[in-house]
């Protein structure tokens, strides 16, 4: 847990060297796992962040630590910003066949969810567009959720992401 110690006081640049020096140390990685599913708040949102950023790089060490990242997804109570990061991952790699119909479901309720902030919103929108990419029999749905949005007063980057999302659905 030493090397965990650092997340503890992020910034960016710390947070760049931390994740080149543990992207293929699968221990530490399951550590910032048990951090994300842990009870401290602050520290699952900043090992979701660490999380997010190992999976631009290397998407592929992701993978072993997608059930756990599922499992706090489902739970109740999280640092919002936690939820966002950990959906930011699903959106970066190739979701296994396995959990597209739980991270579907799980980000078509966020995204319904008008309590949550945008950002979580607009990450589960992403997500369900990508998704359907591979799954296009699931876009009907979709497109149901992004209208019945539409048909209400959204903040910007909603509306942006719902345009989006909207164009990449009507090239399926």
């Amino acid at each position: 847990m030493e090397e965990i110690k650092e997340i503890e006081y992020f910034s960016l640049k710390k947070l760049k060297k931390f994740v080149a020096e543990i992207e293929s140390n699968k221990k530490v990685l399951k550590e910032l796992v048990t951090l994300v599913l842990g009870k401290d708040k602050t520290l699952s949102m900043r090992a979701s962040w660490a999380l997010t950023h190992v999976s631009y790089s290397s998407p592929k060490s992701i993978y072993p630590l997608l059930p756990q990242l599922l499992k706090f997804l489902q739970g109740k109570d999280q640092h919002t910003g936690a939820i966002r990061n950990t959906i930011r991952i699903f959106h970066e790699i190739d979701i296994p066949e396995k959990y597209i119909s739980e991270i579907f479901d799980l980000c078509l309720a966020y995204t319904k969810n008008a309590a949550l902030p945008h950002a979580v919103r607009v990450y589960s929108i992403i997500t369900l567009a990508n998704i359907c990419k591979t799954y296009p029999e699931l876009k009907p749905e979709v497109e149901l959720v992004l209208n019945e949005l539409k048909a209400f007063p959204q903040p910007p980057s909603m509306n942006a992401c719902i345009r989006d999302a909207v164009k990449v659905l009507g090239k399926l």
